[in-house]
């Protein structure tokens, strides 16, 4: 037995042919990319829904409760202090979107804008304070800066309609030209404060209410208790609400990626099993003095499938060092971004790739398993050999 073992031992260890080596650096190299492949989709798709996620949270609330025909003052005045006081809000506010269009100065070229109005702008967003005299100020995306050909300071004509009245033209001063990275908030969106929407335009009444969450991603939970609050008379949506068959795609394309992908890997699980029949043909006398000495079929088996396994580990490993290194180096260079009307479809202008420890351990655990079954079948035809077949190849 013992005599058995160190034959094992050298199966694996004694040098082979130049065959043996090329077969063998072209299975480890297939793993390896196919699992680099696998790991930088991962780490795209995973990025692009951070992106996205980043994106919507940052141009509104997590949750935002509309009234469709308008609330008095005192109302959500009201509904603002029972919000405050529902566990988990950390913000309330104010807010009116309305339709409108910008009108460059010198130019009947419009832009379609949604005019968001609301008590405290985002950071990004966020001017000076206007002291009520001269254009309203506003501030608009670097995307819709762009197809206005305006610049800060520049005053354009908004019209608006508010309060089911006529349209409403009014003048406005870019007071910021913003970039948040998502296309939707960046080329479509005018923000103002509600106070001085109100003082310039005038009539215009409440219809929404903006509610912030310590934790966003109990938006949905929230959602009932906060529909309470506001007496049953708002339509409350949370941001899951609203992008739920958004995420849903994503979350398909990122498994019909992982599955076409592990196809590709396992190409490269095959190319294993081909080095392993090159070692079984190359040590076929080895194999046949081991089992002639009374080697275990159950033994040879094992020890391919260890020479299969290492092989395929060692290429799997490799492949993860490589795919966190290309993931690393293409959000160090800030690739892929994507030139505005792509950056529209997308609806981002740029996507970070983000590498998950659960998604290494997947494609860790999905390399060795392909490998692994893929090495089954030499190993198995290799150690079922009849006895009398066998002592030929010695």
């Amino acid at each position: 037995m013992r005599l058995a073992l160190f034959l094992a031992g050298r199966l694996i260890r004694r040098r082979g042919t130049a065959l043996l080596r090329t077969s063998a650096a072209a299975a480890l190299a297939a793993v390896a990319l196919g699992v680099a492949a696998l790991v930088v989709v991962l780490a795209l798709m995973s990025g692009y829904s951070s992106a996205l996620r980043a994106g919507i949270l940052a141009g509104g609330g997590h949750l935002v409760a509309l009234y469709p025909g308008g609330v008095g003052a005192g109302e959500t005045a009201e509904a603002r202090a029972r919000l405050a006081a529902v566990s988990g809000v950390t913000g309330v506010d104010d807010v009116v979107y309305l339709p409108g269009m910008l009108f460059p100065r010198d130019s009947q070229v419009a832009q379609v804008v949604t005019v968001k109005a609301a008590g405290a702008l985002p950071a990004f967003a966020a001017f000076a304070p206007w002291d009520g005299r001269g254009p309203l100020p506003v501030a608009v995306g670097a995307g819709l800066a762009r197809r206005l050909a305006a610049a800060q300071g520049d005053v354009l004509s908004l019209q608006i309609v508010a309060g089911g009245g006529l349209p409403r033209s009014l003048p406005v001063v870019v007071a910021r030209v913003y970039h948040t990275g998502f296309a939707e908030v960046d080329e479509r969106w005018a923000l103002a404060t509600l106070d001085g929407l109100r003082a310039r335009a005038g009539g215009v009444p409440s219809n929404g209410i903006e509610v912030w969450l310590a934790d966003p991603d109990r938006a949905e939970a929230l959602r009932d208790e906060v529909e309470q609050a506001c007496r049953g008379r708002a339509l409350v949506a949370s941001w899951q609400q609203n992008n739920r068959n958004l995420f849903a795609a994503l979350r398909w394309q990122t498994l019909s990626l992982a599955v076409v992908l592990s196809l590709v890997l396992g190409v490269g699980a095959f190319e294993v099993a081909s080095a392993l029949v090159v070692l079984i043909t190359e040590k076929r006398r080895e194999i046949g003095i081991l089992l002639a000495l009374g080697g275990q079929p159950r033994l040879l088996r094992t020890t391919l499938m260890l020479a299969g396994g290492g092989l395929g580990v060692v290429g799997v490993l490799g492949g993860v060092l490589l795919g966190v290194a290309i993931a690393a180096l293409l959000t160090a260079l800030g690739i892929p971004r994507f030139p505005p009307d792509i950056a529209a479809i997308y609806m981002v202008d740029r996507i970070p790739l983000h590498v998950l420890p659960v998604h290494l351990l997947a494609v860790v655990a999905l390399g060795i398993l392909e490998v692994l079954l893929a090495s089954l079948l030499p190993a198995h035809r290799a150690a079922s050999r009849d006895p009398v077949e066998v002592l030929r190849w010695v």
